[in-house]
Parts: C-alpha cells; sequence; structure tokens
C-alpha cells in the first residue's frame, strides 16, 4: 500500500488501487482491533453509510469512490512515519542511563522534539527511564502527557497535520507554521508552570544535543523539499523520505532485527489507526454528500468564518474529546459543514491542529493518555482532575493566537 500510493502520488496515476489494499490490509487484520476501536470505527462507518444512503437517494453530484480513498494520503502518511520507530535511540545514544534530577525542561522539550518525529514511541523512550517502580508521579505525567501532544500544532510528522492538509483545502504548511509554533509554545510555557507549581524533586531524562539529529534533519529536509518542490505535498515528502532517513539513521548493530519487527509487527500494528481514519473518511464524505445533495445548505447560526467561531469550535472539539470523541472525528465533520463558507484555510488548519494537541493533551481518554495511564499506573481520573484546568487555560492561550493572526493578517 505504501509503495503504490508514493508511487500514484508522484506517477499522477489512480489513487483507488493503494486504497483498496488499505482496505483490505484493515479488514485482513479486523479480528486483531480492539474492541473499542472495533465498537468506534462500526459507528463511524455506519453514520457514513447513512449518509451517503441519504445523498444517493437525492442525486448528489459526488461519487461514492470518494468514501474508500479521501484519507488515503493520510494512511500513505501513517504508514511511512511507522518506519521512524526504527531510529529510537538505544540506550547508549541518549544521555545517560540513569535518571536525573532538576531536569524538567530539559525532559519537556525533548520529549517535544523528539515526539515531533516518531510520535507515541518517544513516550514509553522517555517513560521507561523516567518511572520508579513502574509508575509516574503527577510531575512526569504532567510533562509526559501534555508536551507531546502539543507537538501536534506545527509537526509535519504528525498525522494531525495530513489531517489538516486534507480537509483545509488550499493550506500551505509554511505559511501555517509561525503560528502552530506559536500556539505550541504557548502550551508548553502552560505545561512548565504547572509542573512547577506541583513542586517537588522532577526526575526527568533529557536527551542530549546529538540525540536530536533525527528530528531536526528530518524537520528541516521538509522544510526544504517543500520549499525547493512545492508540487509535492507534505504527506508525500514525509512518505518518502522517513523510512528512507530511518533505516540510515538507525543503530547499526540490531538493524536487521528492527527492520524484521517492523515488517512483522510494527505495520500491523496500524490497524486500529487505519480503521478509525478508514471510518471517518466514510463519515466525512457521506456528510459532504448529503450536503452537496441538500437544497441551499444547511442553516449556519454565522454566515462567515472568523477567529471567534474558529475559537469557538475548538472548545467544541476539546470538550468532545473530553468524552471520548477523537479530534479527527470533530475535523471530519466540522469540514463539510464549513467549507459552504470558504474559510481562510491557514484560520482553519490553525483550529484544527490546536485542537488535536489540546484535546489529545488535556483528555484522559486520548490514545497518548491511555497509553501512559496502563503503562504507568495512572489512574484516568487523576488525569482527568489535573488536566481540565489545562485544557481550559490552553483553550484561552489558543485564542490569543487567534487574535494575533487577526491582527497580524
Amino acid at each position: 500500500m505504501l509503495v503504490l500510493s508514493v508511487a500514484s502520488s508522484l506517477l499522477n496515476w489512480p489513487i483507488w488501487p493503494a486504497a483498496a489494499l488499505s482496505w483490505f490490509a484493515t479488514l485482513r487484520l479486523g479480528r486483531q482491533l480492539p474492541r473499542t476501536s472495533r465498537r468506534q470505527a462500526l459507528l463511524l462507518g455506519g453514520a457514513g453509510v447513512g449518509f451517503w444512503v441519504v445523498a444517493l437517494f437525492h442525486d448528489t453530484p459526488h461519487s461514492l469512490l470518494s468514501a474508500l480513498v479521501i484519507n488515503q494520503t493520510l494512511l500513505m502518511m501513517f504508514a511511512g512515519i511507522s518506519f521512524l520507530s526504527l531510529a529510537t535511540p538505544s540506550d547508549t545514544s541518549v544521555s545517560s542511563s540513569r535518571r536525573q534530577q532538576g531536569s524538567l525542561l530539559g525532559t519537556l522539550f525533548g520529549v517535544h522534539l523528539f515526539g515531533a518525529v516518531i510520535n507515541m514511541s518517544a513516550l514509553f523512550l522517555f517513560g521507561d527511564r523516567m518511572q520508579r517502580r513502574g509508575q509516574l508521579d503527577r510531575q512526569q505525567m504532567i510533562v509526559l502527557g501534555r508536551a507531546f501532544p502539543a507537538a501536534a500544532a506545527w509537526s509535519p510528522f504528525f498525522v494531525a497535520m495530513g489531517v489538516a492538509l486534507t480537509y483545509a483545502p488550499g493550506l500551505d504548511f509554511l505559511t501555517l507554521l509561525p503560528w502552530g509554533l506559536a500556539a505550541a509554545f504557548l502550551l508548553l510555557g502552560l505545561v512548565a508552570m504547572d509542573a512547577y507549581r506541583v513542586g517537588g524533586d522532577f526526575i526527568g531524562f533529557p536527551l542530549q544535543v546529538n540525540a536530536l539529529v533525527l528530528p531536526c534533519t528530518l524537520a528541516v529536509s521538509v522544510v526544504l523539499i517543500h520549499h525547493w518542490w512545492p508540487g509535492l505535498s507534505i504527506p508525500l515528502i514525509i512518505s518518502i523520505i522517513s523510512p528512507l532517513f530511518a533505516i540510515l539513521l538507525m543503530p547499526g548493530n540490531d538493524r536487521l532485527s528492527r527492520l524484521r519487527d517492523q515488517c512483522n509487527e510494527g505495520l500491523p500494528r496500524l490497524a486500529p489507526q487505519f480503521a478509525l481514519f478508514l471510518a471517518a473518511g466514510v463519515l466525512s464524505s457521506g456528510l459532504a454528500a448529503m450536503l452537496a445533495s441538500w437544497p441551499g445548505g444547511p442553516d449556519l447560526p454565522f454566515s462567515r468564518f472568523g477567529e471567534w467561531h474558529a475559537w469557538l469550535l475548538l472548545g467544541l472539539i476539546v470538550a468532545l474529546a473530553f468524552v471520548g470523541i477523537h479530534p479527527l472525528v470533530g475535523v471530519t465533520t466540522l469540514a463539510p459543514l464549513l467549507s459552504p463558507l470558504s474559510p481562510d484555510p491557514t484560520l482553519l488548519g490553525m483550529m484544527f491542529l490546536m485542537g488535536w494537541a489540546l484535546g489529545t493533551g488535556s483528555s484522559p481518554l486520548s490514545g497518548s493518555n491511555l497509553a501512559l495511564s496502563v503503562r504507568y499506573g495512572v489512574k484516568a481520573k487523576d488525569i482527568m482532575r489535573w488536566n481540565l484546568p489545562y485544557a481550559l487555560i490552553g483553550w484561552l492561550l489558543c485564542g490569543v493566537v487567534f487574535a494575533a493572526h487577526n491582527w497580524l493578517t
């Protein structure tokens, strides 16, 4: 699927054969899906099928094929990024094999920058070295659980960026990047303040500068390639360079075993994410098709999409994340509803990315916080109690970024 997706994008071939492989792989691994993932995918996909039935009954101009292919570039990006876990540093390449005190800021920026590239693997890289007797304390949980997802506001290696580029047509990554970095900086500042307020000796795990070669090299490469060849989309660039850089930069002593594990275990582990994105694609395309067959379109309570609307809808995405509704669902539902208003793609993309960063960072039901909760013995109710103020203040800080965008553009 990955190879065919890249080839189709480069050579302008039809994308549906690669999409067919995505569906086949997901269905083939369907029995391995966790019960929650299976239920969520069936619910989203079922709602999407219902929308499509109504749309086809009213002679929608949209093609049914879009339900199968709409998120294919995101799945291509998912598969490409998964190879980056091959380049996770071994114990000898990090700053110390021992936990360190007084390293809160080093740990915060380390997990943010490294997680911006290798995603969830960074949580376990840091968490396994910071835990005491298999557990993380409140300070550690605040830093890991929030600093990592904040990278979704700007990182091209988060699938959130691929989602924004897909559902905010006309969005330019380089135009968006300063606003995403500003939002991430404010959120990280809030995380640091909250962690310092808790007090006590912090047991962290800061990476040395040489361990950040991979994320920095990849980020610079993406920006330069996109600048030199603007015709190549960000998801396509990432899908090409991620496996190449990962193989080149992975530790040489266990290269073969890591490659074998990636093929046999790493790629099949993507099944829950594939199921969610395929089902969300059916939902979004079905909703868009139904709205297209709706005379005059839906009656929204506003006729234009501005900073205030983005800020309020951001709050809605974050609130829904707290009850277990992934930000992806909010994005794929809002995008077709807002499309008739011809929104500013940068503003729309900012809202999507901030919703992903703040929603997944604060919700106890997000994938990253659930992983930390299960692996390191942190109660979900404690995460909820600790993160509610963060979600509210973070939402207000994101409003400052929206206001700055309105003032400067």
